[in-house]
């Protein structure tokens, strides 16, 4: 059987204010062609179909409008799980009419059991009874995976360290001891879906800094710590393929080329702005590696991020003011911090004269640039304050209590302390 993996879609999503509902309608009118192209017999969207709980009517209109769309076409099954941007309330509400055209719908694991969300994959190849299963496993809240499995006393509201791993492992063994009792022994293939953090990430993250994150807020748990990430040996070795959401860039766990991440289609950063974006074609059969190729989705608009000393950037907003691009560019300033110089007043006559469709959406200091001690704020202006997230913010008071060297061996060791801590709590 072949299928489509894709994931974090996040529809309605308006990074630095820009409307991405024409990058989201291309998508979706390319993701379609492909299924047709691909003669793809199932699309699997492994969670964050939409940006905030509450979407606004265009995103919507995006998700149902494309659905419905895929009645004519060779997909015989779509399997849509809920992600931690999704509200699996909103996701469940249509699912009983998205099933009467084999659109398959598990928003969360409330009140279900482990046969619920087991699917049969309909083939329409030789094989009688169904093509393939899946494990339809979307986004597990803490408080859901500690009603999965017992974990100690919890003293004082502390993360079990094993409570992701234990939880995980106990819930994908079960699914799949469902899906054994459904498959009766046919050779046909078994695949699960999951929206969470797995450990080991090969790729574009190997080796970052303990502070890099993207720009939408997703934590590279990898370098901050081990609070959250998920073993790879939670899910049953006789699983053929695993579809991963959470990631936004296409990547294998553990160097394991059957469990992968697919990525979002669309640049969710400015970091990865560089990066290829992609959904997975794979190809399923029973006793047999998955086979997977990867499509390079097409961008409708192209991002970019200018970095460097303020006469760094000058020099490179020269590229631009003569580019010709029939595509909308977005930049983004990230500059090295000058005492008595305003970036912005410093580069607006360069700004000024960019062409019309090339904008400059956002300003942001660089992240070695970020002084740590008491008085932190206090040559800073309200703009630069204003462009500090959370978590920039959490660190710098960490270290401005302990006053150490942020650089320094001691410093890191209490960053690898407390920042699972605030992550955890951001991600609940």
């Amino acid at each position: 059987m072949r299928i489509i993996h894709t994931a974090d879609w996040h529809l309605g999503n308006q990074m630095h204010d820009i409307n991405r509902t024409e990058e989201a309608r291309n998508f979706l009118k390319w993701l379609k062609a492909q299924i047709e192209e691909k003669s793809a017999e199932a699309l699997i969207v492994s969670g964050d179909i939409f940006d905030t709980v509450n979407p606004s009517n265009e995103a919507r209109k995006l998700y149902y409008t494309f659905l419905a769309s895929l009645a004519d076409t060779c997909c015989r099954n779509v399997v849509i799980t809920g992600g931690n941007h999704d509200s699996a309330m909103m996701l469940d509400a249509a699912k009983e009419l998205l099933e009467v055209m084999n659109i398959r719908v598990i928003g969360s694991v409330n009140n279900l059991l482990p046969e619920d969300m087991v699917i049969e994959l309909a083939s329409g190849g030789a094989v009688a009874g169904g093509g393939a299963l899946c494990l339809a496993v979307p986004f597990v809240r803490e408080v859901e995976l500690r009603n999965l499995v017992e974990v100690g006393d919890g003293a004082s509201g502390v993360a079990d360290k094993d409570l992701y791993s234990r939880a995980y492992g106990k819930l994908y063994e079960e699914v799949f001891a469902a899906a054994e009792k459904v498959r009766a022994g046919r050779e046909i293939p078994v695949m699960a879906t999951g929206h969470l953090y797995a450990a080991k990430l090969e790729g574009r993250l190997e080796g970052a800094r303990a502070d890099q994150k993207s720009d939408d807020g997703v934590k590279v748990l990898d370098t901050v710590g081990t609070l959250g990430n998920v073993p790879a040996s939670v899910f049953p070795d006789q699983l053929d393929y695993v579809a991963l959401g959470h990631i936004h860039y296409s990547t294998m766990v553990a160097k394991n080329p059957k469990i992968r991440y697919s990525g979002s289609p669309f640049v969710m950063g400015f970091d990865e702005a560089l990066l290829p974006h992609y959904v997975l074609c794979v190809d399923l059969e029973y006793g047999k590696s998955a086979v997977v190729e990867k499509l390079e989705v097409p961008q409708t608009y192209i991002y970019r991020r200018l970095s460097g000393t303020l006469d760094e950037i000058k020099n490179q907003l020269k590229e631009y003011i003569t580019l010709k691009s029939e595509k909308n560019v977005f930049l983004e300033i990230c500059y090295k911090r000058e005492a008595g110089t305003n970036a912005q007043e410093f580069l607006e006559d360069d700004v000024k004269l960019l062409p019309e469709n090339i904008k400059v959406v956002s300003w942001k200091l660089m992240e070695q640039e970020m002084l740590f001690s008491s008085g932190f704020f206090e040559d800073f202006s309200s703009e630069e304050i204003k462009n500090l997230d959370d978590e920039q913010v959490f660190r710098q008071l960490i270290l401005s209590k302990i006053g150490l060297d942020p650089e320094s061996s001691e410093a890191k060791a209490v960053l690898e302390k407390f920042l699972p801590l605030f992550i955890s709590e951001s991600n609940s």
